[in-house]
């Protein structure tokens, strides 16, 4: 079968190759991939940007993508799961028995494994995941949301359990790339009054679809996000840019209690003054993918934003076409893009 590899630690070493098909294990699924999708880790481990990719430790050649959903084509008998069923995968696979697993934060654990950074992802046609890492759409949902949970958890662990918003609640959004969106319709569902999105000029089209989701855009190469917020500041922030120039603008945009999720992952070191954070008894607090009961939480949730997460998607690519998805999404191009085998 068909699979997009990595190859070697360097920049580049990404190919398509024929790798034999998984051979599924007694508590493991077997996947058919309907569809994958690209964020700014796939294209780090594909540039192998240090500052990022220096959490993996792969046996190459490693299959990428970890953003990714199938059709169940052999399960388990007991697990409930059947063949044709469309399933969502939880690609992060804690060890089970460190503190942070038995404390149900696996996202923390030493020896966690990501598919598609330390062992094979979904860059392919077909692939085994355990079967406590696969999840069944809730019936009536537009299937088309499938690929995008995954990112649909890493901004629900932000917004509904790290720093949760709170009905009334003013809520800026750092950063108007997928995460960003997905913080920012979560927002909304959650009861803020009001989500202002920043981006920048080249963001002119995301920014677009912030608006059409019921949020305010701010260009801030234009425009200062203050006039959106108010003279009292906003009181949760979502920094999901990974620049690593913004967490100070962070501090400054939060009101008095504020509280601030840092989410995006900066390639570079970030100096900022501490003292607004002091004065104003800011929270600042970081944010890292998801833990087991994200998972159930995103499902929970997903029956009501569906619709506005399916909208995300703009761009979709065939498998062989991976280093022109990378090189859209490094880009800016577009919001959510697919890779479809």
């Amino acid at each position: 079968m068909r699979a997009v590899a990595k190859l070697a630690a360097a920049p580049g070493k990404m190919v398509v190759i024929d790798r034999p098909e998984p051979v599924r294990k007694p508590d493991e699924v077997l996947v058919s991939i309907a569809a994958a999708g690209i964020c700014g880790t796939d294209v780090a481990i594909w540039r192998w940007h240090e500052a990022v990719v220096g959490q993996y430790a792969p046996t190459f050649p490693v299959t990428v993508g970890h953003e990714f959903a199938g059709h169940v084509v052999e399960a388990p008998a007991d697990s409930g799961l059947e063949p044709g069923m469309l399933v969502a995968i939880n690609p992060q696979i804690g060890c089970g028995h460190c503190k942070y697993c038995g404390l149900g934060r696996p996202t923390l654990c030493d020896d966690r494994k990501l598919m598609g950074g330390h062992v094979d992802g979904g860059w392919t046609e077909m692939v085994c995941v355990p079967v406590q890492q696969v999840f069944p759409l809730p019936e009536g949902v537009d299937p088309a949301v499938a690929p995008l949970l995954e990112p649909m958890a890493v901004a629900v662990h932000a917004v509904l359990e790290r720093v949760p918003v709170r009905a009334g609640d003013i809520a800026l959004v750092i950063g108007a790339g997928p995460i960003g969106l997905l913080c920012g319709i979560l927002a909304l569902h959650a009861g803020a009054a009001k989500v202002v999105v920043t981006g920048i000029g080249a963001d002119v089209d995301r920014l677009a679809l912030a608006r059409d989701l019921g949020m305010l855009p701010v260009d801030v190469d234009v425009s200062d996000p203050i006039v959106e917020i108010g003279s009292l500041g906003a009181d949760v922030v979502y920094e999901t840019s990974g620049n690593a120039a913004v967490a100070e603008q962070a501090l400054a945009l939060a009101g008095k209690a504020g509280r601030v999720a840092l989410i995006g992952l900066c390639h570079g070191p970030s100096t900022f003054v501490t003292t607004p954070a002091v004065l104003k008894e800011v929270e600042l607090i970081g944010s890292r993918g998801y833990n087991d009961p994200t998972w159930r939480l995103v499902m929970q949730v997903l029956p009501g934003v569906a619709m506005q997460v399916t909208r995300l998607v703009t761009h979709r690519f065939k498998l062989e076409q991976f280093e022109d998805a990378l090189e859209a999404v490094a880009k800016h191009e577009g919001v959510k893009i697919l890779l479809e085998p």
